[in-house]
C-alpha cells in the first residue's frame, strides 16, 4: 500500500476547508441557541416576577411545560430538517454539536430540578452552586467550539460566562435578584449569539448563490 504525501500547504488548505464546514454547519444550527435561550429568558424573566409578587406564581408550572414542549419541538424538528440539508456530522462538526448539546443537556436538567422543586413546593431558593456550574459548561463550551469553528467572537461569548461565574462568587446583587441575573445572562450569552449566528448563516447563503449566479452567468457568456 502506497502512502500519499501532501504538502504542508495542501494540509493546511484541508483544515481550512473542514473548519469551514464546521463554521457553516454552527451557523445555520444557531437558531437552537437563539431559540433556548430565548425561552430560558422569558421563563426565568416571569419566575423571577412570580418570586418577586408581581406574577401569579401559579401559572409558573404552566410556563415551564411551555418552555419543555416548544423547545423540544423545535429542536426536534429543526434538527431533522438540518439533518436532510446537511447529513450527519462528524470530525470537528461532530464536536461542536456534542459541545453545544451539552449545552442543552446542562439546561434541561437545571430546568428540570426547578419544576421538580416547584411541583414539590421545596423551591425556597436557586442554589448558587447551580449556576457556576452551568456557567462553567457555557464557557468550556463556547472556548472549544471557537476553535472547532473558527469563530473567534465565540471566545468573547466565554469570557462572558467566565466573568459570570465571578459574579456569582461574589454575588454583588441581593438574594431576590438572582433570577433576573440569570435570564439577563441567558439573552446576552445565549440567545443573542444564536441571532448573530443566524445573521451570519444569511450572509453566507447570500455569497454562495451570488457565487452561483455569478458562475452561471460565465458559462452562459
Amino acid at each position: 500500500m502506497t502512502q500519499q504525501n501532501f504538502t504542508a500547504e495542501e494540509n493546511l488548505a484541508f483544515i481550512r476547508s473542514v473548519m469551514e464546514q464546521t463554521r457553516r454547519k454552527t451557523t445555520q444550527a444557531g437558531s437552537f441557541l437563539a431559540v433556548w435561550g430565548s425561552l430560558s429568558a422569558f421563563v426565568t424573566f416571569f419566575q423571577y416576577l412570580a418570586i418577586a409578587g408581581n406574577f401569579p406564581f401559579a401559572y409558573m408550572p404552566y410556563l415551564w411545560a411551555f418552555f419543555v414542549i416548544s423547545g423540544v419541538f423545535y429542536t426536534v424538528v429543526r434538527g431533522k430538517q438540518l439533518s436532510r440539508e446537511q447529513g450527519a456530522a462528524f470530525g470537528n462538526e461532530l464536536i461542536t454539536s456534542n459541545l453545544f448539546s451539552g449545552i442543552g443537556i446542562t439546561l434541561g436538567v437545571y430546568f428540570f430540578a426547578n419544576i421538580l422543586a416547584i411541583m414539590t413546593g421545596s423551591l425556597d431558593y436557586i442554589g448558587i452552586e447551580v449556576c457556576y456550574v452551568i456557567s462553567l459548561v457555557m464557557a468550556i463550551a463556547f472556548y472549544g467550539a471557537s476553535y472547532s469553528t473558527g469563530i473567534k467572537w465565540f471566545r468573547l461569548v466565554a469570557v462572558g460566562w467566565w466573568a459570570a461565574v465571578i459574579l456569582f462568587v461574589t454575588k454583588p446583587f441581593a438574594d431576590e435578584y438572582l433570577l433576573l441575573t440569570i435570564a439577563i445572562l441567558d439573552f446576552l450569552l445565549l440567545a443573542l449569539p444564536g441571532f448573530m449566528l443566524m445573521a451570519q448563516a444569511k450572509k453566507d447563503q447570500a455569497k454562495k448563490d451570488q457565487a452561483k449566479k455569478d458562475q452561471a452567468e460565465k458559462e452562459s457568456a
